[in-house]
């Protein structure tokens, strides 16, 4: 996923690219739905706030953390994927899938 941000501008990236024939997708810039990660954080963001003891520490918090990310639904990531076809093609409709941002 490249959302312009600098780091993915660099010329080792470039290079890399390049040399595995990688086309890059444009991609907009600050587009959430379009990064499936961010759907993961939100749903890790969730089950932590759900819980009924909050963490102390940074130490409980981020064994909370790892707690709650082994339990994200194996479906709901398959899910999450599958959907990422019908999202891209949605912003393509809206974009135009040759004009660079």
């Amino acid at each position: 996923m490249d959302d312009n941000a600098q780091p993915h501008r660099i010329l080792a990236v470039e290079e890399l690219l390049e040399s595995e024939d990688i086309t890059r997708m444009d991609w907009p810039a600050y587009s959430p739905d379009l990064n499936p990660v961010e759907h993961v954080w939100d749903a890790l963001g969730r089950r932590t706030a759900a819980r009924l003891h909050h963490p102390e520490n940074t130490q409980k918090l981020k064994q909370m953390l790892i707690e709650e990310w082994a339990l994200i639904p194996q479906e709901m990531l398959h899910q999450l994927d599958l959907s990422m076809r019908r999202r891209c093609e949605a912003n393509n409709a809206v974009r135009g899938e040759h004009i660079p941002y």
